[in-house]
């Protein structure tokens, strides 16, 4: 029943990457026109530091409202500021927004996560606050495609991992997704079929296995649940 549940989200998720590419392909067309790559290059120069600005803010509310997908910040990112400049400022909105939910989750403790996610999405990872494997788990939640990567920052601020050693595996756990999705951007901008048709590919692929395995995963990262040791009879 899991295989079939996993495959049928692997399944939706091509569809749905397939749908936007349809939808968008006029528009991703357009970029082929080096007078429209012009135009492109013009407003990021006009606009200056607003732009990163502005990217940075909508980078930091796509975290803090969990259900907003990342993947079209990161790929307008990648679109105006290129590659590693798109990386750099989603990464900097993702720190950003996850060290403020991280401290607000922390001080006000699961009330938050009910409030917002309800008590019996919360319940699904209660297993989360007392496992030995926390640091393990919390980067490959981050990685793979498909978990909730988002609700997991407010879910992890309730545990007792400190708040720096949390950004640091979260932040290099989501550079290949974050890096994929702004190489793309950027070469669609500059007109590069060829860059933009193998790593959507790959990204697909990967996608494809994230959610096709996640269930595994996660069965694999609750196995590290802390046991209660039983008292010792004394004699």
């Amino acid at each position: 029943m899991k295989n079939k549940r996993a495959l049928l989200l692997g399944a939706l998720f091509v569809v749905l990457v397939a749908g936007l590419t349809v939808v968008l392909l006029p528009y991703i067309q357009r970029l082929q026109d080096p007078q429209v790559q012009l135009a492109v290059e013009d407003w990021v120069r006009r606009v200056g530091v607003w732009g990163y600005l502005a990217m940075f803010g909508v980078q930091m509310l796509q975290v803090i409202v969990a259900f907003i997908p990342g993947e079209p910040v990161e790929l307008i990112a990648g679109a105006l500021y290129g590659a590693a400049g798109g990386l750099l400022l989603c990464s900097l909105g993702c720190v950003t927004a996850s060290s403020l939910i991280f401290l607000l989750s922390r001080k006000l403790g699961k009330s938050i996560l009910d409030t917002l996610f309800g008590a019996e999405k919360v319940k699904e990872w209660k297993w989360l606050y007392d496992n030995q494997r926390m640091e393990l788990v919390t980067f490959l939640l981050f990685l793979i495609p498909g978990t909730p990567k988002d609700m997991l920052t407010y879910v992890v601020g309730v545990t007792n991992m400190p708040l720096v050693k949390f950004l640091l595996i979260s932040t290099f756990a989501r550079i290949p997704s974050v890096l994929s999705s702004t190489m793309i951007g950027a070469s669609l901008r500059q007109g590069n079929w060829a860059t933009t048709l193998v790593v959507f590919l790959l990204t697909a692929l990967v996608g494809v296995v994230g959610i096709t395995c996640k269930d595994k995963v996660i069965a694999f990262c609750r196995t590290g649940r802390q046991r209660r040791k039983k008292p010792e009879n004394k004699a």
